[in-house]
């Protein structure tokens, strides 16, 4: 029985199980990827595909085609959908309101400890790196870590 053994230094195996390791990441990343775009195109749904889900889900309920109670099924499914999104949207838009209103007070807080700093020479003079921004109003620079001049 003549078996050959490759001898590898410890570095190489290193190496080589890193690649491995990098080959795994990126499959994974790319399974996600496809699933995240196979949810998306998913969820796309035309109004003609959306009015046919509705009246199959009112025939499901017991309610006949043509009549009274179908139309009211349908219009009652299609206020329900318009209620979820205007709710959704007015979510959104106190969420992203309440994220600006707190940006708007962190800058606030870093112009007036800037200005605070006006003069010590143990920090430095703010200015396009510093993480704050720019005061428009005053054109100065501020920043969590610096002074205005």
């Amino acid at each position: 029985m003549n078996t050959t053994f490759t001898m590898r230094s410890a570095g190489e195996d290193l190496a080589a199980d890193r690649k491995i390791r990098a080959r795994g990441v990126s499959t994974f990343a790319k399974l996600g990827l496809a699933a995240a775009c196979a949810l998306g195109l998913a969820a796309c749904v035309t109004p003609q595909e959306r009015h046919a889900m509705d009246g199959n889900q009112c025939y499901a309920f017991g309610f006949e085609p043509g009549t009274d109670a179908f139309a009211q099924c349908m219009m009652d499914l299609h206020q329900q959908r318009a209620l979820t999104q205007a709710n959704r949207d007015l979510y959104w838009q106190s969420h992203f309101a309440e994220q600006t209103r707190r940006r708007e007070a962190q800058q606030d807080l870093y112009k007036q400890m800037s200005l605070q700093r006006s003069g010590d020479t143990r920090f430095p003079v703010c200015g396009a790196a510093s993480d704050g921004g720019m005061d428009r109003r005053t054109m100065t620079w501020f920043g969590p870590n610096c002074r205005a001049r």
